[in-house]
């Protein structure tokens, strides 16, 4: 079973540049593909590939190009002397370093859907469940390409929220005492209202921040929770608010942070998936389906 996380991934263009577009999109895991398997045969995978831990590793594995897609798996493994070839699977015994070799390797499958450019990664692949940390490493990988095809362009990612999570909040709160939120513009034509405007004037990101002072705000207002909606699938939100102790008088400060409530989706593999290839096609048809629904529910509120 695959648990799969969202990273809205966009390029946004600077100016009068045009969109890059499910192509622009696309070449790019291509040449990630390109850049992996340069550092592999060349044995400077160590260097290459990300650090998560002291004789752990991170990296870009294998690339399945779909009909508006790119699927595969990302990896992690220990260095070792107890080998196995990163790029065959076959068993090496020899001992040396030299090879592009490791052990304790794990596949993490991620399907990329590069019409509406949302990366869905297993949840396995952030260190400790660290999703900001995962965004550096997919920051790591991706910018660098970025900055060298499309040099009149900008690289963000964020993390799509549980709408749930947010919602919870508005219902629970009975005071606010501050509120920070990033809203980065849209790409394509699935924008509404604020960010829609946003991308029209080719403002790439807006930054509000807003608090009480020293007493609390009894409500959030009206413009400020439309931002905080585009915020969940174009931004980050950090609350902090107060609910009612059950059976008290008392209260207590919360924190609500969108980048530890990721919006997740549990997909098992069929009989009918003969190989990773397979499922993770199977996967990117419902993952589809699935955003499309989520962001229904957010603009419908």
């Amino acid at each position: 079973m695959a648990s799969f996380i969202f990273y809205n991934i966009q390029v946004l263009p600077n100016e009068t540049a045009e969109e890059i577009g499910v192509k622009g999109y696309k070449k790019i895991f291509s040449l990630l593909k390109e850049k992996n398997n340069e550092e592999l045969k060349s044995g400077n995978h160590l260097s290459y590939h990300f650090k998560v831990g002291k004789n752990s590793y991170f990296g870009p594995y294998e690339f399945f190009s779909e009909q508006g897609g790119v699927n595969g798996n990302f990896i992690k493994y220990n260095d070792s002397d107890d080998v196995t070839d990163l790029l065959t699977d076959k068993v090496l015994f020899s001992k040396s370093k030299k090879n592009a070799a490791v052990s304790g390797k794990k596949k993490i499958p991620f399907v990329f859907d590069a019409k509406t450019h949302i990366l869905a990664i297993d949840q396995s692949a952030a260190p400790s469940q660290e999703y900001d940390k995962l965004l550096e490493i997919l920051m790591y990988y991706i910018n660098p390409i970025v900055k060298n095809l499309f040099p009149e362009y900008t690289l963000t990612i964020n993390l799509l929220s549980l709408p749930s999570a947010l919602d919870e909040v508005f219902a629970n709160a009975i005071s606010y005492k501050n509120v920070e939120v990033s809203v980065f513009a849209p790409n394509g034509d699935d924008a509404e209202d604020i960010l829609e405007e946003m991308r029209k004037s080719k403002m790439q990101k807006l930054q509000l921040s807003g608090s009480s002072g020293d007493s609390s705000m009894i409500s959030i207002p009206n413009f400020l929770k439309k931002i905080l909606k585009s915020a969940q699938t174009h931004g980050k939100i950090k609350l902090r608010y107060r609910v009612q102790l059950q059976n008290s008088n008392e209260t207590k400060l919360m924190t609500y942070d969108s980048e530890k409530s990721p919006l997740k989706l549990n997909l098992r593999h069929n009989k009918s998936d003969k190989d990773d290839r397979g499922f993770l096609r199977g996967c990117l048809r419902k993952i589809r389906e699935f955003c499309e629904l989520k962001n229904d529910e957010i603009q419908g509120d």
